[in-house]
């Protein structure tokens, strides 16, 4: 096993002594993904492309993995909680003011960082449960917020604020929360077993793996039954989240061990790179992406635009992230939070004691 440097940086994680760099490598294919998504030529009588729905949901299976590991990993007792739940309501808070500053922006994007801000807060008094409670709960959730949904909507989801604000937010958004959190609760489930563990490891690819199979195959196979991205069924939050833990765990068995290749580990430094400074390279491949509205928003354009656009923000992407990781240096939208949370944190749990 491999470990590096400090904890998962940015808005997903505090700081630790701990980092894996398959997690990392795994988030920075996040968003790479996310990027493309934004940004890859598309039209109207195309299927969805590989990048749609995918990536967001791999991050959100990141954000559990890394607030597991910053929260004693395997064991529960190892940090402060009424610290750790401070800090991560902080991160939450600045999360979703973010997200919300980033709506405001003319690029076409269907903005994360405040539904992410939302599951995390929902995920406090879930953070230090046992990992039989935590398997029940993401698997009700699971089961009854797609059932919840479909009803809010059959019957008319609420007009008047904030209402339709919280509705639209917690089940009929385009990263409804409620149905989403079982995504992170999968990746606090994987912090709980030992990320050190090789059987942990294969264990995640398989059973990862298997939820994936049975969520698409699912939906190839029986009438009725849709896992098209971002519909947030129980089929598509399977197939994609069971793929999301399968990819975080091969990231880890190739990264993550004593006898990994220096190959393997020079091909992934670019992901890593990423993967350690995401909130700022996803907010500014959005203000980016928001400066080129005048040529098509989001996944609306054209080949000569949008093709050269995605190079571009992957190279630039990997080249900033490259370079602060050379320098030791943080991104400044995670050192940022890392240090609000942290200053919140031991002030509410000095309040708290």
């Amino acid at each position: 096993m491999t470990r590096s440097g400090s904890a998962p940086t940015g808005a997903l994680a505090p700081t630790s002594s701990v980092r894996f760099s398959g997690i990392d490598a795994a988030r920075g294919l996040a968003i790479i993904g996310m990027m493309a998504a934004h940004v890859w030529p598309r039209d109207d009588t195309q299927g969805e492309l590989l990048v749609d729905g995918r990536p967001s949901m791999l991050f959100a299976v990141v954000a559990g993995v890394a607030l597991g590991i910053v929260t004693g990993g395997a064991d529960r007792e190892a940090v402060p909680r009424a610290t750790a739940r401070w800090r991560l309501l902080i991160r939450a808070g600045l999360l979703i003011a973010l997200g919300l500053l980033l709506w405001m922006l003319p690029s076409g994007i269907a903005i994360i960082l405040d539904y992410y801000g939302l599951m995390f807060a929902l995920l406090i008094p879930l953070l230090f449960l046992p990992r039989p409670v935590l398997l029940g709960i993401g698997a009700a959730l699971l089961v009854v917020a797609p059932l919840l949904r479909d009803e809010v909507v059959a019957v008319g989801a609420p007009v008047e604020q904030p209402w339709a604000a919280a509705t639209e937010y917690l089940l009929t958004g385009y990263y409804p929360v409620l149905l989403w959190l079982p995504l992170l609760i999968a990746g606090l489930l994987c912090a709980r077993s030992d990320l050190a563990s090789t059987r942990t490891r294969w264990l995640m690819l398989s059973l990862g793996t298997l939820a994936s199979v049975a969520g698409y195959g699912a939906a190839a196979l029986l009438p009725g039954v849709d896992a098209e991205a971002h519909s947030s069924t129980a089929a598509e939050l399977l197939g994609s989240g069971g793929l999301a833990v399968a990819i975080i765990a091969l990231a880890m068995l190739l990264l993550d061990r004593s006898s990994t290749s220096r190959a393997i580990t020079v091909a992934a430094l670019p992901l890593v790179a990423i993967g350690r400074m995401p909130l700022t390279i996803y907010t500014a491949h959005v203000i980016v992406i928001a400066g080129f509205a005048p040529l098509g928003p989001a996944g609306r354009f054209a080949p000569e635009v949008g093709i050269p656009l995605f190079i571009g923000l992957s190279i630039a992407a990997v080249l900033i992230a490259g370079a602060f990781q050379a320098w030791r240096l943080r991104g400044p939208l995670e050192a940022a939070v890392s240090w609000l949370a942290g200053l919140a944190g031991r002030r509410g749990a000095t309040m708290g004691a």
